[in-house]
Order: structure tokens, then C-alpha cells, then sequence
């Protein structure tokens, strides 16, 4: 009987240490600090320090990954999520995306963080020094309308199907 429990302990911890080592998001990544977040965008450094504090960890690929995101079945979800959270936005990819894009994203980073919606709860649980103050949150609604204001300035006003005014 003690040999039976003693097999069965090793084949769970062989699964376990097995199932570790495989990860349907794809392994996380180490980190690669020579990005910059939000390259091209007007943003005071305190702005872009609470930023990187709070968001970088999911929505870059500044993403540092703590040791249980190397541990399934926690990898998976964590993979899952910082892959959903830079489809979304990745602040590491900024410069690509258009103004349009850019405006948008502004527009949503602004509601989310003023509603309450971004950091999320549960990624506060581990991560409380992500966790927003109400002065932090309304400095960084206050950054994304100046700089959805900034980019609608930058825009042309004409409409694209229409033929340009001539100049004669």
C-alpha cells in the first residue's frame, strides 16, 4: 500500500513539474529594457512614471515576470492575459499605431483609469504598488486629453475625398 501512495506522489509530481514547463500562450519573455513606452507621445515624466509603475507590466513588453509565472497552471493565465492586455495597447509599440489609433486608445486609457476599470483587481492583489491614488488617476485622465488634443491639431482638417482647394 505505501508503495502504491509512493508511485502515485511521483507520477503527480512529475505531471506537475511537466505541466510547468508547457505554456499555450507561448513562454513568457524576459524583459528587454532598452524599450521606451510611449515613444512619440508628449508626456511629463511623473505622468510617464506612474504609467510605467501601473500598466508597463501588462500593457508593453516591458513585462516583468515574477517566479509563479513560470509555475502552471498560473503561467497560463498570465501569458492569456498580458497577450490579450498588448493586443489591445502595447505602450511599447506606440509610434506604430495612427493618430487615429492613438486618439482612441487615449480616450479609453482616460475612461478606464477614471472609471476605475484599469489596474484591474485582480492584478492588485499581487501587485499593489500598481494601485492607482485618485490624484494619479485624474494626472493621467488630465495627460490623455491634452494629448488627444495635441494629435487632433496635428491633423489635417480637409476631408480625403474631397480634391484640395486650389491656391491660385
Amino acid at each position: 500500500m505505501i508503495k502504491k501512495i509512493l508511485i502515485a506522489t511521483g507520477v503527480v509530481a512529475i505531471a506537475a513539474v511537466g505541466s510547468s514547463l508547457i505554456h499555450p500562450f507561448g513562454a513568457p519573455v524576459t524583459p528587454r529594457n532598452d524599450q521606451i513606452i510611449l515613444r512619440e507621445a508628449q508626456i511629463d515624466t511623473e505622468t510617464l512614471a506612474i504609467i510605467q509603475r501601473a500598466c508597463q507590466n501588462c500593457h508593453s513588453e516591458k513585462t516583468e515576470w515574477p517566479w509563479y509565472s513560470h509555475v502552471a497552471p498560473v503561467s497560463w493565465m498570465l501569458a492569456r492575459d498580458v497577450q490579450h492586455a498588448r493586443l489591445h495597447m502595447n505602450l511599447s509599440r506606440w509610434q506604430d499605431y495612427s493618430s487615429d489609433d492613438r486618439i482612441r486608445l487615449l480616450s479609453e486609457i482616460g475612461s478606464a483609469v477614471r472609471n476605475r476599470k484599469m489596474p484591474v483587481e485582480r492584478y492588485l492583489l499581487l501587485h499593489p504598488e500598481a494601485r492607482l491614488t485618485d490624484i494619479e488617476r485624474q494626472q493621467i485622465y488630465r495627460w490623455t486629453r491634452t494629448e488627444r488634443n495635441h494629435l487632433s491639431m496635428r491633423q489635417p482638417d480637409t476631408d480625403p475625398l474631397q480634391p484640395a482647394a486650389n491656391s491660385d
